[in-house]
């Protein structure tokens, strides 16, 4: 005989990304609406740019002053050691010199890792997903002041293409299907598809299958955590919802009795 357990279970897309600016500033454009779907790379906002983009121009500039620098040091460490083979300087001049153009190539190698951090800085001001999925409402207009340390995200993108069912049984349950499989991993493998039915009561149209459960058991509650995963190609489920988990177990000699009775 086979029986369907319900289990209460609370809903989760495959990933849900809080999105947080890595640069504080102004939001100049919001280039989404609430609730679209949204693709992996695609620009979200755009934070204000100008003192960002002045920022990159004074590092080039830092780059073609220290380049130019070395030049200057390389040439009069070169001039040096020609004048030092004459006896024309000393060896402390021309130690001079050519530490002088292991300063100026320092300098050189800095000025150009912080035209690199202005480069990356001035890319952080779009703000882009990072997945594809469904992007949340969005607290902020454009106008607001944020940065990486915001209360809130800028927007949550949930990437639903499939949905996770969180749920929980309790130990004697898992022990019920380990002795009748073998294992946990035998049990996840060879077990039945499992059902969903929505907050509605109505089913969901697609059937499931358990790919996890945790390691350890809760031992405030004796229940171990399970994972279901559903296909969601009509995009019917939405990360935060809700639904009951029916999950088919089989019964030797037993009588069923319908619950109406």
């Amino acid at each position: 005989q086979i029986l369907k357990t319900g289990y209460t279970a609370t809903l989760r897309g495959r990933q849900n990304v809080e999105i947080r600016p890595q640069v504080s500033g102004i939001i100049t454009e919001i280039c989404i609406n609430e609730g679209d779907a949204v693709h992996k790379g695609q620009t979200l906002f755009i934070i204000d740019q100008i003192p960002y983009k002045a920022a990159l121009q004074t590092a080039i500039a830092n780059v073609k002053s220290a380049e130019a620098k070395l030049a200057t040091a390389k040439l009069t460490a070169d001039s040096k050691a020609e004048l030092y083979k004459e006896q024309v300087v000393s060896e402390f001049d021309l130690q001079t010199a050519r530490n002088e153009q292991i300063a100026a190539e320092a300098a050189l190698a800095q000025a150009k890792a912080q035209e690199v951090n202005a480069r990356n800085d001035l890319s952080y001001t779009e703000v882009k997903s990072p997945v594809d999925g469904v992007a949340s409402m969005i607290p902020y207009r454009v106008g607001a002041l944020v940065g990486s340390n915001i209360a809130e995200p800028l927007v949550t993108v949930s990437d639903d293409e499939k949905i996770y069912a969180y749920f929980s049984m309790n130990e004697n349950q898992i022990l019920d299907l380990v002795q009748q499989y073998g294992s946990l991993q035998k049990a996840m493998a060879e077990m039945p598809d499992v059902e969903l039915t929505l907050s509605n009561g109505k089913a969901y149209s697609h059937s499931g299958k358990i790919n996890a459960v945790s390691g350890s058991i809760d031992e405030s509650t004796g229940a171990v955590s399970l994972r279901a995963e559903f296909d969601n190609p009509e995009k019917l489920l939405r990360n935060g919802g809700s639904g009951t988990v029916f999950v088919p177990s089989y019964r030797d000699s037993v009588i069923a009795i319908p619950q109406a009775a």
